[in-house]
């Protein structure tokens, strides 16, 4: 087997779609990515891309760029619609709370087998964290546009600016005939820090940060975004993973001088190599350094980040980092950014209080059927493994992906025994 194959959480045929490639077969390499993929287009741009850090040859520093040719075949290739198939019963309706990647994945999948397919999603436009907290460099707007035109050609309906909870309800939902609901409303609240200073003006949350500039951008008021969100030079971005790099880039763009901070080593940021060079192409700087204090001017506003020196040093487990005990450092900065972990919103504990939850935070599921403790009511993404998930706004789009395919396959074993 090739090392890179279980490297996938979605079990791409990546060989296989890559030899295709190599013969000129664009639209047979693209079924082939297909077949475990419905979104190649996204997960070529946005992906972590694990199958890379798997790859035979990543040892030489040089492994295949698996994601870029998932985005070639993707962008390249004919983009046929996918027949549906499957022997569902007709007249089953099933629906998704949530148009991230995990319900844009279920909702495939549960469209393919012929049920009939709502996704709600509470903003004004579907997509969710893909599109108000990932750059528009990263993920076009066009391109998460498509996918959704391809989701509407299998026959799913798109119902926006729905607050499940709140205009939504689940007993209307089940009145109005679905036979079972499912929650991928994702994990997108940050955790609080306790980080002293924390509560300063000029401090934001990594996806507070990115989906205001997001929506702001979006509307062509770049500069009111700079105005309003980067109006200082110096900005700070404390932590790591993609989200935090993402603000910084974005920061950057702006045209503030941007540096992120973090307790670790350079491989261990959470990111790729190629993001992290990209990143010090475009002038941010990257410091070992572990936050004490986000430091105030006296009138309420962040000044900069106290922080203290860490030394690389050789343990027995390898390179590792300690603490200097000189006087810390103090980084200039009017915008700090903090890039935590995230967890689900709150408002789904007070409105469903008989959903169990399991002590890291994430929503308890019943191993065998992907039922929640609500009868009739399942989950997937983000709201299901926020305790395990990486931080960053997107996560891992593939596992998101994946995790909607198995609630999918759930849901289809439900309704159909």
């Amino acid at each position: 087997m090739a090392t890179c194959l279980p490297g996938c959480p979605l079990g791409i045929d990546i060989p296989g779609f890559i030899r295709l490639l190599r013969e000129g077969e664009n639209v047979l390499a693209l079924e082939r990515i297909k077949k475990e993929n419905p979104f190649p287009a996204i997960c070529g741009r946005i992906c972590p891309a694990p199958c890379e850090q798997a790859c035979i040859f990543h040892a030489d520093g040089q492994p295949i760029s698996i994601r870029a040719l998932e985005r070639f075949a993707a962008d390249k290739a004919d983009k046929g619609t996918v027949p549906k198939m499957g022997t569902a019963p007709i007249g089953k309706k099933v629906a998704i709370i949530g148009s991230g990647p995990a319900g844009m994945g279920a909702a495939y999948y549960l469209a393919k087998a012929n049920f009939n397919v709502t996704l709600f999603e509470a903003a004004h436009e579907p997509g969710g964290l893909l599109r108000y907290a990932i750059p528009e460099f990263r993920l076009p707007q066009k391109v998460l546009d498509e996918q959704f035109s391809h989701l509407k050609s299998l026959g799913v309906e798109i119902q926006t600016d729905a607050v499940f909870g709140r205009t939504l309800t689940i007993e209307e939902l089940f009145m109005q005939g679905f036979s079972a609901l499912l929650l991928a409303i994702g994990a997108s609240l940050p955790r609080f820090s306790d980080l002293p200073g924390s509560s300063l003006a000029g401090v934001y949350y990594d996806v507070e940060f990115l989906s205001r500039l997001q929506t702001t951008t979006k509307e062509g008021a770049l500069q009111t975004a700079r105005g309003q969100m980067v109006s200082s030079p110096k900005t700070v971005v404390l932590g790591k993973a993609q989200a935090a790099f993402d603000a910084a880039r974005l920061s950057a763009r702006l045209g503030s001088e941007t540096q992120v901070v973090f307790e670790g080593l350079e491989e261990q940021a959470g990111v790729g190599h190629e993001i992290l060079e990209e990143s010090k192409e475009e002038g941010i700087k990257v410091h070992p350094l572990k936050a004490l204090e986000i430091m105030g001017d006296g009138h309420g506003f962040v000044q900069g980040v106290k922080c203290q020196k860490l030394d690389i040093i050789e343990g027995e487990d390898g390179l590792k980092l300690e603490a200097i005990l000189d006087e810390p450092v103090v980084l200039e900065a009017q915008t700090v950014i903090i890039a935590n972990t995230h967890r689900p919103n709150d408002y789904l504990k007070q409105y469903l209080p008989q959903l169990k939850w399991d002590q890291d935070g994430s929503l308890w599921l019943d191993a065998q059927t992907g039922m929640t403790s609500v009868e009739k009511v399942f989950a997937c993404g983000s709201i299901a493994t926020c305790g395990s998930a990486p931080g960053g706004a997107n996560g891992s789009v593939a596992e998101s992906i994946a995790s909607g395919k198995k609630a999918a396959q759930k849901i289809i074993q439900y309704l159909t025994q």
